[in-house]
């Protein structure tokens, strides 16, 4: 259904399901990543009037994970660019 993408790295598209509604990709070393492309695979589209809420997850200095929110997808808007870098400080 998503897909996520990093420059200089393959495109990820097996989202891990952690509920009904939402899935997650792991982005590893994370802190050198400066923005990430989330895309709709075209496979399944939302329902009429319906989108997909996007998320950036980093762990607090006590390891809880801290949520961001970086924006949306639509079927209408089925890619966006999202700038991570700096959310953290």
């Amino acid at each position: 259904m998503f897909g996520c993408l990093v420059a200089g790295r393959l495109v990820q598209t097996a989202a891990q399901q952690v509920a009904e509604d939402k899935f997650v990709f792991d982005l590893p070393d994370y802190e050198n990543i400066n923005h990430v492309v989330v895309f709709m695979l075209g496979t399944i589209p939302f329902p009429e009037g319906m989108g997909g809420s996007v998320y950036f997850s980093y762990p607090d200095s006590n390891g809880m994970p801290v949520w961001q929110l970086l924006g949306f997808v639509t079927n209408g808007k089925p890619s966006a660019i999202f700038k991570i870098s700096g959310l953290k400080s």
